[in-house]
């Protein structure tokens, strides 16, 4: 907030509570003198008609009370009157019908037990009233008569009760009035002061406002600048050192401005200690490396893990200790701070986040022994299955069909069979070698990214499935323009086991659907094939990407169970992610990513 709308609100709160208790005064004697005045004068006419009362008591007759009460009723312009028993029985009322009623309220019986008159505000069927009880005593021996109980000495009976309603409306009504006209004025002045009190202080904050405006110009580094001097007085002495300060700003920070800069903007950790080895500075990097707030003040050789042993070094590499207890390897070089004058001023240190170039070093050396002992076990399996499996299963295959081909006369139709199952069998086998072969080849094949054409290439095989079965009805739905980063051969095998996939799932449909598309998620984008094929129950998905895994009979669908564990191969290759979702009957959709990051 602003000194000039803080100095304004003062003045209003000021000027509000003055106005606040001064109409809070008003108010008190206001309400003090009309209604504090008809609390006493009917309470002195009440006490004024005790005498006819006392004497009309006396004699216990309604027709002698009545015209007592009915006078006073009038005097008072009460709503009623009453003259009570000791027992607060009405022994005669202005409203006649209330005779012989017990007042038995809180307020009457306290004023029955009371020796002087009660007073208390009241409402009667709506309207606001001042109720007033005042005690009846015989006369004493030596008095004509005494009018309140206080003053009364000796074991005198009471003798009743004088109760009296007076209407207070019309009195607050001219208090309210009252207080309203007294309001308004209060308010008309306030304004006034308040209007002369704003005016007045925007000619003292005018000077201030002036040196406001120089020291944000100076913030926002123009440091040549002049206020106005208005006055002679303590203002106009701040304002000229004010422009004394600013002109030497001006020849001094240019320089100053220029280091700060560049140091600010360096990529590098810049730490400066004093020569006893204090952190004094650090820029912007450093500060957000090792918490800037936190390393100030303390020795160089705390933001280390083991420093350096000598104090001057060059591209040394340690571990920092960064924010939040975190270790952070750098490059650290250091050179001693001398100033003009010779004198050791302290140390500068260097220090450069090599925790990327780390990471990939680990990585790369992880990747090169996984790679090694991959390649080595896949050399020895394809070398296995090339002269070990392949070799008798063509046997068998090329004597089977020697004894159909030149057998065939001596065999029934059973062993015909037999011998075709025969055949079926190590083809079959021979397509899980060649598969598994392929799986091992895709391991071992050295990765060659470039910019690939996936809708070209889901286009491409989409044509050669539907040359393949040229009877069948199926809609073959490809986003154009989908490309991604990989390699070429390796992405192809993905999406020839994806749509061949779907291809063969929805062939139990007479007409079908398959999609190739992107969607983006989380700012990532996810490649998909969807399909409205035979699907598959989602609590067996755990096992979807295993080698040799088939979630569905092989008399429904044919199949190795190798293809989907090939394709969990190359996309992890590729640095991403594959995972399916589906429904019995109602189609799967398979998603995957490339080169996702790694939170």
């Amino acid at each position: 907030m602003k000194l000039q709308a803080k100095f304004l609100g003062l003045i209003l709160a000021a000027g509000l509570l003055g106005a606040v208790a001064v109409l809070a005064l008003i108010q008190g004697s206001v309400h003090s003198i009309i209604i504090g005045g008809i609390e006493k004068s009917s309470v002195v006419l009440a006490l004024a008609s005790i005498h006819d009362l006392a004497a009309a008591l006396a004699s216990g007759r309604e027709t002698d009370l009545l015209p007592v009460l009915q006078k006073l009723q009038r005097e008072e312009g009460a709503l009623y009157a009453a003259a009570l028993d000791p027992d607060g029985r009405i022994l005669a009322h202005t409203t006649v019908t209330e005779k012989g009623r017990i007042e038995d309220d809180a307020f009457t019986k306290a004023g029955l037990a009371a020796g002087e008159p009660r007073l208390r505000k009241d409402s009667l069927r709506g309207e606001p009233v001042l109720l007033i009880t005042v005690p009846v005593w015989p006369p004493a021996a030596d008095e004509e008569f005494l009018l309140s109980g206080p003053l009364r000495t000796g074991p005198k009976t009471r003798m009743g009760t004088l109760k009296l309603a007076v209407p207070l409306r019309a009195p607050e009504e001219t208090e309210t009035r009252i207080l309203r006209d007294i309001s308004l004025i209060v308010v008309l002045i306030g304004a006034i002061v308040c209007g002369l009190f704003v005016l007045l202080a925007r000619g003292m904050l005018a000077p201030i406002h002036g040196l406001m405006a120089g020291i944000a110009r100076i913030g926002r580094g123009q440091f040549d600048v002049k206020v106005p001097v208005l006055s002679r007085d303590e203002l106009g002495e701040l304002a000229e050192s004010f422009n004394a300060m600013s002109g030497e700003l001006a020849r001094t920070t240019v320089s100053k401005e220029y280091v700060e800069g560049i140091l600010e903007n360096m990529d590098d950790m810049l730490v400066v200690t004093d020569p006893e080895g204090l952190i004094q500075t650090v820029n912007r990097a450093a500060a957000e490396a090792l918490d800037g707030s936190e390393v100030v003040g303390r020795p160089l050789a705390s933001i280390f893990d083991s420093p350096p042993k000598e104090e001057v070094v060059r591209d040394a590499e340690v571990v920092l200790r960064a924010k939040n207890g975190g270790r952070m390897p750098a490059l650290y070089s250091s050179t001693v701070f001398r100033g003009r004058d010779g004198r050791l001023r302290g140390f500068i240190g260097v220090a450069k986040d090599i925790t990327a170039r780390k990471r990939s070093e680990e990585a790369l050396l992880a990747a090169k022994l996984a790679a090694e002992a991959s390649n080595r076990e896949l050399e020895t399996f394809s070398y296995s299955v090339a002269h070990d499996l392949r070799a008798p299963l063509r046997a068998v295959d090329g004597f089977s069909q020697l004894l159909l081909s030149e057998y065939a006369g001596r065999l029934d139709e059973a062993g015909k069979d037999y011998l075709t199952r025969v055949r079926q069998g190590s083809k079959r086998m021979g397509h899980l070698i060649d598969d598994l072969l392929n799986l091992s080849r895709i391991t071992r094949t050295v990765l060659r990214p470039e910019s690939v054409d996936l809708s070209a290439l889901a286009a491409s095989i989409g044509d050669e499935l539907t040359r393949s079965e040229p009877g069948r009805k199926v809609e073959l739905v490809i986003a154009p323009n989908v490309r991604a980063w990989g390699d070429a051969n390796l992405l192809r095998v993905t999406l020839v086991n994806l749509l061949g996939n779907a291809w063969k799932y929805t062939s139990k449909h007479p007409a079908a659907r398959v999609e190739f598309g992107t969607e983006n998620r989380g700012g990532s984008t996810v490649y998909f094939v969807k399909d409205d094929g035979a699907g598959f129950d989602m609590s067996l998905s755990k096992r979807l990407f295993e080698p040799f895994t088939r979630l569905h009979a092989a008399n429904e669908f044919e199949g190795t169970g190798i293809g989907l564990a090939t394709v969990q191969r190359i996309v992890s290759r590729h640095g991403g992610r594959v995972w399916a979702e589906s429904a019995v009957e109602r189609g799967a959709a398979f998603y995957f990513t490339l080169w996702e990051r790694k939170s």
